[in-house]
């Protein structure tokens, strides 16, 4: 630049060479033969011997001249403030925290100051906003659910929206497979059966029980036990050998062409299991006007390639989760995965947060809604970006380091407690706010266009723009909050099960956000659960089809049946006749063994049923009072 202006100076000096960018007003015209005449003065004052001191007084003296010549041409026009900036640069030579820099004499002089990049500019008065709600912020989609999800009512009708009967039906094909590769491992390969739909339901179930019990990281011993001091539902359902290999055998995708998928996309074990999860998310229900942008991360310290760590995190160690949470009602509506960085192919995106940020938003742009996110994601580009293009509106706290601030926002030393600057441009404000000695706090929004203090905040005096970041901030951590109270999270080497179990979290509390809004009418239903009654409701009603099917079991105690019959608060004598038990086979009961007992147990009986003259043990037995005996005949007869 000083070479720039070196050479037009030249230029000037000779009169010869003039261009098009060199065509001065008559003022500056005249400024410049007055600057001739003084160049001739100081020529004539220096002897010809010491030409060189000449030629550099001359210079310097033209140049003091031309300086002057150009500031003054430069300040009556604003579209050449760009050299403005430059002179500024230039002559701030000390970037200590005194105020009586440059940037206080814009503030005097223009009423405005430059951000870091000498572009931005930013005014010190708001705009004239007569309108409340701007255009930008008119909603032309009202909040609620949405499709299929408004004519269910019950728990498990609308859980089952999240994880249809297709989902699980590819959850077990997934399963079954990886279940017959260890079957041919198994030194019992009895024990290695396959499963089914409404076992897998029943999995689920229990994983949302053992988090009601917050046992999350119990040892499951201590639930399956059988000294009375463990619940009985757990071994009602299955037992924990079973709960045990379900899990370890649990799988979203075929493993066996896993690896060709692997080669273009990390994610491939739950691609298609997450991608089909969160488009239900966004589909069944539309968020409110204030929504929130953040990280979750499932704490995971097992291997994986795009792992993470964040200091200021619980779990410190984890698996990434980008969320867009309604800050109201705490839906999650829209997530993407951290998959660190991709092979090249159709899954390789950018991680930058001007991308990343245009991906999660894109179910509610172009409606006039707000998304409040922190100082990892706001940018001045990416604000006026959505503000323009999109119709979306940001409040957030903004990094320090952007170049588009104004430096004078950086300096707190010399400032009180509670104070607050404002700086405004044609679509964004920009306050810094000092809540304690040397701390700054920076927002940038452009929901807001004035510099108003909450009058609720008291001494404390935060600018609307803080109070109102601080009440919509927390949507992401409410739900990371409300995730961890009853998580069904359990300590796993595969990162595949981690996001399961989070997908498990985020399904039941977007399911009683539903269930409520279409209950609110209903007078016959409590929309107004607590999410521990919900879950529990939605446990059971998730366990009843396995329970039900157990029943079936030829090898089931007595113990166990009286007490599935308990809990799914079904009468001894009313299963239908087709789900009576059968004996475990036709050569059981010969010789006096009982017909219900393993062959191995060698179980000898002189006992038989009175109906079928069966042999039974003891433990095969139901004692019943004659009043019952004869209501059960009854029923029989009846049908």
């Amino acid at each position: 630049m000083f070479k720039y202006k070196k050479i037009k100076l030249e230029r000037q000096l000779n009169t010869e060479f003039i261009t098009k960018d060199e065509i001065f007003d008559e003022n500056v015209l005249e400024q410049q033969s007055i600057q001739n005449e003084d160049s001739q003065t100081i020529m004539g004052s220096y002897n010809l011997n010491s030409s060189h001191q000449f030629e550099k007084t001359i210079a310097d003296q033209c140049n003091l001249n031309l300086l002057e010549l150009i500031e003054e041409e430069e300040s009556d026009a604003e579209d050449e403030i760009s050299d403005h900036n430059t002179g500024t640069e230039q002559s701030d030579l000390d970037n200590s925290d005194d105020d009586g820099g440059v940037e206080d004499e814009n503030r005097k002089k223009y009423n405005f100051l430059l951000g870091k990049d000498k572009e931005t500019k930013w005014g010190l008065n708001p705009p004239n906003k007569t309108i409340e709600t701007t255009k930008e912020n008119i909603n032309t989609y009202l909040p609620g659910v949405n499709g299929p999800a408004k004519q269910v009512k019950n728990i498990v009708g609308i859980w089952k929206l999240f994880f249809p009967l297709s989902t699980v039906q590819e959850i077990v094909t997934f399963t079954n497979a990886y279940l017959e590769k260890l079957k041919l491992e198994a030194k019992y390969k009895r024990d290695v059966r396959t499963t089914n739909v409404n076992e897998i339901y029943a999995l689920i179930g229990l994983l949302y029980l053992i988090g009601l019990k917050h046992g999350s990281h119990f040892t499951l011993k201590e639930l399956w036990c059988s000294d009375g001091t463990a619940p009985d539902i757990f071994r009602s359902v299955m037992s924990l050998q079973r709960f045990n290999l379900l899990l370890r055998a649990l799988r979203f995708d075929d493993f066996n062409s896993r690896e060709e998928r692997k080669a273009f996309d990390n994610l491939a074990p739950i691609r298609k299991f997450s991608d089909d999860f969160i488009d239900r998310c966004q589909n069944l229900y539309t968020p409110g006007k204030f929504l929130t942008i953040d990280e979750m991360l499932e704490s995971f310290r097992g291997r994986c390639k795009f792992r993470q760590y964040i200091a200021n995190k619980p779990a410190k160690y984890g698996i990434k989760i980008y969320s867009l949470v309604d800050s109201k009602t705490f839906y999650t509506v829209k997530m993407e995965i951290y998959g660190g960085k991709q092979p090249d192919g159709p899954y390789k995106k950018s991680n930058s947060a001007f991308d990343l940020v245009k991906r999660l938003s894109s179910p509610i742009l172009n409606t006039g809604r707000n998304i409040t996110m922190d100082n990892y994601f706001t940018s001045v580009p990416l604000a006026q970006d959505l503000l323009k293009n999109h119709k979306t509106t940001i409040v957030g706290t903004i990094s320090k380091n952007e170049r588009e601030l104004p430096p004078e926002f950086l300096v707190t030393r010399k400032r009180p407690v509670a104070s607050s600057q404002f700086a405004f441009t044609d679509n964004c404000t920009l306050v810094s706010y000092v809540p304690k000695k040397n701390k700054n706090v920076l927002v940038l929004s452009t929901l807001h266009y004035s510099n108003q203090i909450d009058a609720n905040s008291g001494e404390k005096m935060k600018p609307e723009m803080i109070t109102f970041y601080n009440s919509t901030k927390g949507g992401v951590d409410t739900v990371d909050e409300l995730k961890g109270i009853y998580t069904t999270a359990r300590e796993t080497k595969r990162w595949p099960m981690v996001i399961f179990y989070s997908f498990l979290n985020i399904s039941g509390i977007n399911a009683q956000i539903i269930y409520k809004d279409n209950n609110l009418t209903n007078q016959n239903l409590n929309p107004n659960l607590t999410r521990r009654e919900f879950l529990k409701t939605l446990s059971l009603e998730l366990i009843q089809p396995h329970l039900l099917d157990r029943l079936k079991e030829t090898r089931l105690t007595m113990e166990l049946r009286q007490t599935i019959m308990k809990i799914t608060k079904l009468k001894t004598g009313v299963v239908p006749e087709e789900d009576v038990i059968t004996p475990c086979s036709d050569e059981t009961g010969k010789d006096g063994f009982c017909s219900y007992c393993p062959r191995r147990k060698n179980r000898k009986t002189k006992k038989k049923c009175r109906q079928c003259s069966l042999p039974v043990c003891n433990e095969h037995v139901a004692f019943l009072c004659m009043k019952c005996e004869t209501k059960m005949i009854d029923n029989f007869t009846e049908c």
